[in-house]
């Protein structure tokens, strides 16, 4: 019963935590808009049509994205994408999701946090403090005001960890078979966080290998739970391969300066990149306990060192524009080295929580229990409030004016160009499309090109100018076009043309796009006639058109082998999740009799 206790004390903490943070944005009633917002509401909204209508296409976004098939879900987190579009679905508005969503993520994030600390012997009163602190910081409350997805990984980070535990002991029957699944679970998520955390699993690896006593086994154990993690997201890395080696694709923007992304340290802690208070004292009393009160367990050391060396790569101390001018693919790919400080903030707080768990044992620190105590619930009760002023900061910052829509930036009144919206579009009117029944009517305001995974045929590594081509090619306004969905998943699209041209369609092709005119299939040319078609720098459709009315049918071809690896995914969870829930079961039942 002591444990239950425990349990219900913890999700009290945090969901109260929680509530008071989701509070925020509940009083104003309305969505609130960061710079990746339409970016991911684009394609969580086509996967939740795709649910409803049950015309399913697992590469064309055929209700996202202005419906102009191009692919996103396929090469980003495609499972957790349709299970955020069911939530979608279920709640039924952008508001509603976004308050669940965020309350989901704050939740979990503070109970997989409690978790790994009782796992490390923390206090149990210390661990659900920490559990707090961990809880509200910016690189989880960044989902809630700006729609950042590394934020998605945060939240299951601690569990990560908890699997590098295991790693550590040296014997193979300690690695857990939750390792690859936490792995896929973030590859299925947000590639980059399922990146990053190999290489935080790296040094547990290597230490457990130098330990063991049987390093072939145990590699093997490791090379198995690798291989379960190619099996469950086989729907991602065969079609990833795929669609890489067959087009050039445009990557996600570039950043000018790796160093400008990296942490600060003197700022007022409302940006992803901002250290606050709170962690100058945590990591500066993390340090000092080290040194004064020298605790005996190793593994505190371990991952406070581990946590440092992350912070440091995290920061501006870091040699980030050297690292960028030699490894210039990181601009693209990293984009900010902030995006570190999550596994430095983790492994550090579990460090500092350990330190003062070895002082409130000690009698010799008898005399300091209550101030350790109060420092700890006074950070945390600081990260809660920071919390809450960040996500009350951006909702007010959003909808602040009457005339002018809100920008898509973080925390500046105006960040981007005035063009990102269509023309006409006001603050009232946006909030009242948010508003809507029509979760579609937002999407359609925007007037920014989302460029990110279209072809590039541009021959140009610098593809700023294709996001003019995007507005005029994909989103023109009006538009003569019409589209629909057939029950196979195929985009029609149909138009009057007044003589016969070579006419833009706003849909995009990619190597395995099959198009139709009029009912005639067309070949991939170097022009446009009665047999080919052709594609702009961007991917769109070029044909020629008969005068009159027309009408093109665009739809991708995957190969049988593709289809194979996703039926391969799709069986491989299905597994994991019937054996989890029957692992479940078998737990409760022994609990059951042991109460007997």
């Amino acid at each position: 019963m002591r444990k239950f206790r425990e349990w219900g004390l913890a999700m009290l903490l945090i969901g109260g935590a929680a509530g008071l943070i989701m509070l925020m944005q509940w009083q104003k009633h309305t969505v609130i808009l960061g710079y990746d917002t339409f970016f991911h509401f684009n394609r969580i909204y086509d996967a939740a049509q795709q649910l409803q209508t049950g015309r399913f296409n697992y590469f064309m976004s055929n209700y996202g994205y202005q419906q102009s098939g191009q692919m996103i879900n396929a090469l980003y987190g495609p499972y957790f994408a349709y299970g955020l579009g069911l939530l979608l679905w279920l709640t039924g508005s952008w508001f509603s999701f976004q308050l669940v969503t965020g309350t989901l993520i704050l939740v979990g994030a503070g109970v997989s946090a409690w978790v790994l600390f009782c796992r490390l012997h923390v206090k149990r009163s210390l661990a659900i403090l920490g559990a707090l602190i961990y809880l509200g910081q910016n690189f989880i409350t960044y989902w809630i005001t700006s729609a950042a997805f590394l934020d998605w990984g945060a939240m299951i980070l601690p569990l990560a960890v908890l699997m590098g535990l295991g790693l550590l002991d040296g014997r193979p029957a300690k690695i857990s078979w939750g390792l690859g699944m936490v792995i896929a679970i973030l590859i299925e998520m947000h590639t980059l966080s399922a990146v990053m955390t190999c290489l935080l699993l790296i040094p547990f690896a290597l230490v457990g290998w130098w330990r063991s006593k049987t390093k072939w086994r145990y590699l093997g154990r490791l090379g198995l739970n690798a291989l379960g993690t190619l099996v469950l997201t086989a729907n991602y890395l065969v079609v990833f391969v795929n669609v890489m080696v067959h087009n050039r694709l445009v990557a996600p923007f570039a950043v000018k300066n790796l160093a400008q992304g990296a942490m600060h340290f003197l700022s007022p802690n409302w940006m992803q990149a901002d250290l606050g208070v709170v962690f100058i004292v945590i990591i500066s009393g993390q340090i000092a306990l080290l040194l004064l009160v020298r605790p005996q367990r190793r593994l505190n050391y371990f991952l406070t060192g581990i946590g440092l060396f992350f912070f440091y790569i995290s920061s501006n101390l870091f040699p980030w524009r050297l690292v960028g001018r030699h490894l210039p693919f990181l601009n693209h790919f990293l984009q900010f080295p902030s995006r570190f400080f999550s596994f430095a903030a983790l492994l550090i707080l579990a460090g500092f929580l350990m330190s003062l768990t070895t002082v409130l044992a000690t009698p010799k620190w008898q005399w300091g229990h209550g101030s350790v105590y109060a420092l700890v619930g006074l950070l945390a009760v600081m990260t809660v409030m920071l919390g809450m002023r960040n996500v009350k900061f951006q909702a007010d910052n959003n909808w602040h004016g009457q005339t002018e829509p809100p920008q898509v930036g973080v925390y500046t009144p105006v960040k981007h160009r005035h063009d990102y919206y269509q023309p006409g579009v006001t603050n009232a009117r946006l909030k009242a499309d948010f508003a809507s029944s029509d979760l579609s009517k937002p999407l359609l305001d925007e007037r920014r090109g989302i460029t990110d995974y279209l072809p590039n045929n541009s021959g140009r590594a610098n593809v700023r100018h294709l996001q003019t081509q995007y507005q005029t090619q994909i989103m023109p306004r009006p538009s003569r076009f019409t589209k629909h969905v057939d029950r196979q998943g195929q985009l029609h699209v149909a138009w009057r043309a007044p003589q016969s041209a070579v006419t833009t369609i706003p849909v995009v092709a990619y190597h395995d796009t099959r198009v139709r005119l009029n009912g005639r299939p067309l070949q991939r040319g170097q022009r446009a006639d009665a047999n080919h078609f052709t594609i702009t720098e961007i991917g769109a459709i070029q044909v020629a058109t008969r005068s009159g009315t027309n009408q093109a049918t665009v739809a991708y071809h995957q190969a049988a082998w593709i289809t194979a690896a996703g039926l391969i995914s799709l069986g491989a969870w299905f597994l994991v999740l019937v054996g989890g829930l029957w692992l479940c079961i078998r737990h409760l039942l022994q609990r059951c009799c042991d109460w007997e």
